[in-house]
């Protein structure tokens, strides 16, 4: 747990898995405010929106999932077509 350790100086970059030519989401961002602007705000939001905290939107089904479901290889269900 403590190997590799560094001075405080040492700077980690960011790893950028961007494209270098991504589209510049400006236009996309005043279109949304410009919705909410106009039907109420929260009318329009972002897929990830609502997910953190008690203001959750929705969650996922989880009552199929066993106790070792991050540890336990044998309890990954398997779907086959």
């Amino acid at each position: 747990m403590l190997l590799d350790l560094r001075s405080d100086t040492v700077q980690q970059g960011e790893l950028n898995l961007e494209e270098d030519d991504a589209p510049d989401r400006g236009r996309l961002m005043s279109i949304l405010d410009g919705l909410n602007l106009r039907y109420g705000r929260g009318t329009v939001l972002m897929a990830n929106a609502g997910l953190a905290g008690d203001k959750r939107a929705w969650t996922m089904k989880q009552e199929r999932r066993t106790p070792g479901y991050t540890t336990c290889w044998n309890e990954i269900p398997v779907a086959r077509a």
